[in-house]
């Protein structure tokens, strides 16, 4: 998969594998980066990172949950995904980690047998760009203690995800 240098224009390898134990240690010490979660909470949980191929800084976070088919459904939950805070916005310096790690996600969600089917419980503000930037569908529920509902990728979105971020 490929990043894109906003500054210089460049494309840069990527890479996206499971945390370590090191890794959890140097988030907590770097919290300013990834400070909309304290990721320690997710130890021993299905957490992958995203960094350049030729650095070990990493660049973006995000926390699977399983849901085979004996829980009765068949698809990846992303809990949580972040993008490192020098990486967000107007300013950022690599665009592509979210779309990278999604891809990511909807590639393991085909690996497993689910026909690429991923989820998210969004942020309200973030459910048009979620729409719009990867193609989710959402699904307003009223009935929940979750008013945004959530949103999903179907097959046919996770095949042209995988396909767009090159995962």
């Amino acid at each position: 998969m490929v990043l894109h240098n906003v500054k210089t224009d460049e494309k840069h390898q990527a890479v996206i594998e499971k945390v370590v134990e090191e890794d959890f240690k140097h988030i907590k010490k770097n919290k300013a980066r990834f400070d909309s979660f304290n990721w320690n909470k997710f130890k021993g949980q299905e957490v992958y990172k995203l960094r350049l191929a030729d650095s070990q800084d990493i660049l973006g976070l995000m926390c699977l949950i399983d849901y085979p088919p004996e829980n009765g459904m068949k698809a990846l939950e992303i809990n949580l995904l972040e993008v490192s805070s020098e990486n967000r916005g107007q300013g950022k310096k690599w665009s592509g980690i979210a779309g990278c790690l999604i891809a990511f996600a909807c590639r393991e969600s085909f690996k497993r047998g689910y026909e690429g089917w991923v989820f998210l419980i969004p942020k309200s503000e973030l459910v048009e760009h979620y729409t719009k930037a990867y193609g989710f569908i959402h699904v307003p529920l009223t009935t929940t203690h979750r008013p945004a509902g959530f949103m999903e990728l179907e097959t046919a979105s996770a095949r042209a995800l995988i396909k767009r971020y090159q995962v």
